[in-house]
């Protein structure tokens, strides 16, 4: 969910400086800068759902829970490793 915000708020600064630099380009032309800019806002917004829409975002809690599993498996691993060399060694003597 950070990753979402972070993208809204880069999106929005976009919106904000292509805004203001047509602002200054277009001047006092009546209607054109609200239209322009709904175009450029639905634009931006398209293109945050597109980005949005290739990732496969999941809740933190779940990726950390999903990681502290691994961990621990990997450790009973690693022990199980451990163990099956010295009943091996002790096969071999």
């Amino acid at each position: 969910m950070q990753s979402s915000q972070s993208l809204k708020i880069l999106l929005d600064m976009l919106r904000e400086d292509l805004k203001a630099k047509l602002d200054s380009t277009i001047g006092g032309m009546p209607n054109t800068g609200t239209a322009v800019d709904d175009s450029i806002s639905h634009a931006i917004e398209t293109l945050r759902e597109g980005l949005l829409d290739k990732f496969e975002l999941v809740a933190k809690a779940d990726y950390e829970a999903q990681v502290a599993l691994l961990e621990n498996m990997q450790a009973q691993l690693k022990d199980l490793e451990e163990r099956l060399a010295v009943l091996e060694q002790e096969q071999a003597d």
